[in-house]
């Protein structure tokens, strides 16, 4: 079967139906989001996700999730989360990055778009941002330390930039009060995360990684 390659293929075809045929009157929206929405989404190497908002979750009323997964795969979508609407009432200062992402870029399949309206409590994401960099910056400096040992000075950089975009948008929406568009936008908000290829020398790639760290260091005492 061929894979599904756009946007547009997706959301002309039946999936929408399907899933409210699999999931029936406890399924109350099916939405798109994630990396698939955003530059640099490479569909030939990676799935669109897919993700449910439930009347329950309990795993009795996902018994049909086994079989419809395995017709997704073959047209490149995968499950993301299984979300309540009570979960989503009541966890808005828990996970305010996250639910900005979804409120902010999802494409409906079935029902009504997810986290309509929401706007996150600015010191609940504030914390979460900061709190997220500094998750980041350990798990990055164990990354930097396989250089040549598993990874190259690209796989790392790229890496980094990866890991730090999607909470750049959320402290972005804090200075601006709106969701930035696109990736120019952040680069241009924080031009010392700006994406660059990394260079020859590896001499000048530790100096590269001193500076990205320090300008990490700097973003997280600001918040």
């Amino acid at each position: 079967m061929k894979k599904i390659l756009t946007l547009q293929d997706i959301t002309s075809s039946s999936w929408g139906e399907r899933f409210h045929e699999a999931f029936g009157a406890n399924l109350k929206s099916v939405f798109l989001h994630g990396n698939c929405l955003y530059e640099g989404f490479d569909a030939l190497h990676e799935s669109w996700q897919v993700s449910l908002i439930l009347e329950s979750d309990k795993p009795s009323e996902l018994q049909n999730a086994h079989a419809i997964a395995r017709e997704m795969s073959k047209d490149n979508l995968k499950f993301g989360y299984f979300f309540t609407e009570d979960f989503l009432r009541s966890k808005s200062n828990i996970y305010p990055l996250e639910f900005l992402h979804i409120s902010q870029k999802n494409v409906p399949l079935f029902g009504n778009a997810p986290l309509a309206g929401f706007v996150p409590n600015a010191d609940a994401l504030q914390a979460e941002c900061k709190r997220e960099l500094e998750n980041r910056k350990l798990q990055l400096l164990r990354e930097f330390s396989r250089i040549q040992a598993g990874i190259s000075p690209m796989d790392f950089f790229i890496e980094a930039y990866e890991e730090i975009y999607p909470i750049l948008y959320g402290i972005a929406y804090l200075q601006t009060k709106g969701y930035p568009q696109n990736r120019a936008e952040i680069a241009q908000a924080f031009p010392a995360f700006e994406i660059q290829e990394p260079a020859l020398d590896y001499k000048q790639n530790v100096e590269r990684a001193d500076q990205f760290f320090a300008s990490l260091d700097q973003l997280i005492q600001s918040l």
